[in-house]
């Protein structure tokens, strides 16, 4: 009888001992699960996984730009204004353009923000002033194009550098501004053509004014596109006023290499003849990364210059 008792006993006790902390764990499994896969919860356990990480998070827009110096000729001007359409491109930037072609651009795109500066004189451009232009008489101004297509209340400013060729130049920035989150900035610069050893340093100082003009909207985390005709390749002194890879500049290029590619000075032609790269599009560097998405484009038209059609991935995001 003890024994059959024992044997009972024993029989109940082993379920016991064996299911009780299996059942503890199942029980435990069972509890995490819907935890887990709650809609209520999820967000919540994302929001507490996030406070570990950094605050900051680029909030990146893709910036496109046309670029070109149109040498006076309408059609190629046209052929710019084409290819700002086509791309809808926030900003367009021009070089060699007559006073009158300046004055169309303002009469025909009055919801554009146009801003020109008269950079010298030449008899291409010679045509008689009308009244709508407030200036009466003869007029040879060529300069510099800064558009905004996003409205017509971008803030115009022009920049004339201490360093000129001859007194009757104006060489400088045309610029326009506007606030999209963060601060915008576009300029357009036409540097002069070297053909002496004195006009090689002017080059370089006028590059360096560049600098100089810019290096405080980039201090303050300004969005600051830079393009033009800098009459430079990429490899000479003048251009290490400009980029940040192998120069004391603030910009990276728009270039044709692969997206992701590291920074260069690539040597892509961008006109006709000897030259084989003079014209740029730049994106200021502390808005964008070294492989950060940016690329271009080159596009022949009527003028020897080729047009430049860029665009970068920009961070946008509000650091104040």
């Amino acid at each position: 009888m003890l024994l059959l008792l024992w044997a009972a006993v024993a029989a109940l006790a082993v379920p016991v001992v064996l299911a009780g902390p299996t059942s503890a764990a199942a029980a435990e499994a069972a509890a995490e699960v819907p935890a887990l896969t709650s809609r209520a919860e999820v967000p919540m356990r994302r929001a507490v996984a996030q406070r570990g990480r950094p605050s900051y998070s680029p909030a990146l827009r893709r910036i496109h730009v046309v670029d070109h110096n149109i040498e006076k000729r309408s059609g190629a001007m046209s052929r710019a204004l084409t290819a700002a359409r086509k791309t809808a491109a926030e900003v367009v930037l021009l070089q060699e353009v007559c006073w009158w072609q300046a004055d169309q651009l303002r009469r025909r795109h009055p919801t554009w923000t146009v801003v020109y500066k008269p950079e010298r004189e030449r008899d291409k451009c010679m045509r008689g002033s009308s009244r709508d232009s407030g200036l009466l008489g003869v007029r040879r101004q060529v300069g510099n194009v800064a558009i905004w297509t996003g409205g017509s209340t971008g803030l115009p400013t022009t920049h004339t550098f201490t360093t000129q060729r001859v007194k009757s130049d104006r060489t400088g920035l045309a610029c326009v501004s506007w606030t999209a989150i963060v601060r915008h900035r576009a300029c357009s610069v036409h540097l002069i053509s070297p053909t002496r050893r004195r006009e090689l340093v002017v080059r370089t100082r006028q590059a360096r004014e560049v600098r100089r003009i810019t290096r405080p909207w980039v201090g303050k985390q300004d969005l600051v596109v830079l393009g033009g005709d800098f009459n430079a390749e990429p490899q000479r002194a003048t251009m290490n006023q400009i980029y940040r890879f192998d120069g004391v500049g603030r910009f990276r290029e728009a270039t044709k290499q692969r997206l992701d590619g590291p920074d260069c000075r690539c040597r892509q032609v961008t006109g006709d003849g000897r030259r084989a790269k003079v014209d740029y599009i730049f994106f200021s560097a502390n808005r964008t990364t070294a492989r950060g998405f940016r690329s271009l484009r080159v596009v022949k038209t009527a003028s020897d210059h080729h047009l430049l059609i860029g665009w970068a991935d920009m961070d946008v995001s509000d650091r104040t």
